[in-house]
C-alpha cells in the first residue's frame, strides 16, 4: 500500500510539475504577448515594444514598374498610454528600401528595361502614427477586441534611374483604419485576426492596378494567425495567412509559416517565409524581425 501511495505521489508530483509550467507559459505569453510578424494582437501591450523587421521580397507590382525584387527595413514602437489598460499609440517608420524592377509605364522611354529603385522610405508603407483602443477583455469575454485608427504621410522619396529621371513617392497620404481580436484555446493555442483597410488619399507610382491605375485608391489588409507551442521550450511555431487587395483587380494572398524564439521575456527572434497563393503581389519572401520590450 504504501509502495501504491508513493507511486500515486510521485506521478500527481510529475503532473503538478508539468501543469505548473505550462501555467508558467501561459502567463508569461499573457504578460509579453509573443506575437506574430505580421497580425496584431487586440489586448493592449503592457509594455513599451519595439519591432525592428528586415524583408526580403520579390515579383512586387506598382503602378508604373512590376517584379519588383529587392529588400527594405522597417521598425515600429508600440506604447501604452500610462493610466489606462484600453490605449496604446503604435509609430511605424520604413527606413529604406532598394531593389530593382520592369519598367511597364507606356510612355516611358524605358519601357520593358530594368531599373533600380532605392530610398530611405517605403513602398506600399507610409511613416504613420495610430492609436488603439481595446473596447472587449479577457477575462470578462472569451477573447480581446480592440479599433485602431492614424494616419501617415510619404516623407522621403525612392530614386530610380529611369532615362526620365523618375522617383517614386514624391507624394503620398493614406488613413487606415480597422479591427483586431485575439483569443486564447488552452494553454498551447493563440489566435489573432486582424481586418482593417487603408486608403490613399495621394499616391504617386504606386498603384498596383498597373499604369493607368488611379492616384487615389483603396487597399483591405486582413490576416489571421494561429500562434502554438508544443515543447517546453521558448520556440513557437505559427502560421498567418495575410490578404491584401481591393476584391477586384489587385488581390495578394499570402500564406507564412514562421518560427519565434523568445530568448528572454524582453528579447525575440522571428522568421517567416511569406508564399504568394495568387498572381498578385509578392510570390515568395523572407522577414526577419527582433522584438525589445522595455
Amino acid at each position: 500500500m504504501r509502495g501504491t501511495c508513493t507511486t500515486i505521489l510521485k506521478l500527481g508530483t510529475g503532473l503538478l510539475t508539468i501543469c505548473s509550467a505550462t501555467t508558467a507559459f501561459a502567463q508569461l505569453e499573457g504578460d509579453y504577448q509573443v506575437q506574430p510578424i505580421f497580425t496584431r494582437y487586440a489586448e493592449t501591450a503592457k509594455k513599451i515594444t519595439f519591432n525592428a523587421t528586415a524583408r526580403v521580397f520579390n515579383d512586387v507590382q506598382l503602378q508604373e514598374v512590376d517584379r519588383f525584387d529587392g529588400w527594405g527595413v522597417d521598425a515600429d514602437l508600440t506604447i501604452p498610454i500610462p493610466y489606462t489598460k484600453q490605449f496604446q499609440v503604435r509609430l511605424f517608420w520604413p527606413f529604406y528600401t532598394e531593389g530593382d524592377a520592369r519598367v511597364i509605364e507606356p510612355r516611358s522611354r524605358d519601357f520593358g528595361r530594368k531599373t533600380d529603385i532605392r530610398g530611405y522610405g517605403g513602398t506600399f508603407d507610409f511613416p504613420n502614427a495610430q492609436i488603439e483602443y481595446q473596447f472587449l477583455a479577457e477575462p470578462d469575454y472569451c477573447f480581446n477586441m480592440a479599433a485602431y485608427g492614424g494616419m501617415g504621410e510619404r516623407q522621403r522619396v525612392l530614386w530610380t534611374t529611369t532615362f526620365d529621371d523618375d522617383v517614386y513617392n514624391h507624394d503620398g497620404v493614406v488613413g487606415l483604419f480597422g479591427l483586431k481580436a485575439d483569443w486564447r484555446c488552452g494553454d498551447k493555442w493563440r489566435f489573432a485576426a486582424n481586418g482593417g483597410a487603408r486608403y490613399y488619399f495621394k499616391s504617386d507610382d504606386l498603384n498596383p492596378e498597373g499604369p493607368f491605375g488611379n492616384d487615389k485608391f483603396w487597399l483591405a489588409d486582413i490576416s489571421m494567425a494561429a500562434i502554438y507551442h508544443p515543447w517546453q521550450c521558448p520556440l513557437y511555431p505559427v502560421a498567418e495567412l495575410v490578404y491584401q487587395g481591393d476584391f477586384s483587380d489587385y488581390n495578394s494572398v499570402l500564406l507564412v509559416p514562421e518560427l519565434i524564439w523568445a530568448a528572454c521575456r524582453n528579447f525575440e527572434l522571428k522568421a517567416g517565409v511569406p508564399i504568394g497563393l495568387t498572381s498578385d503581389g509578392e510570390s515568395f519572401g523572407g522577414r526577419f524581425q527582433a522584438t525589445l520590450r522595455f
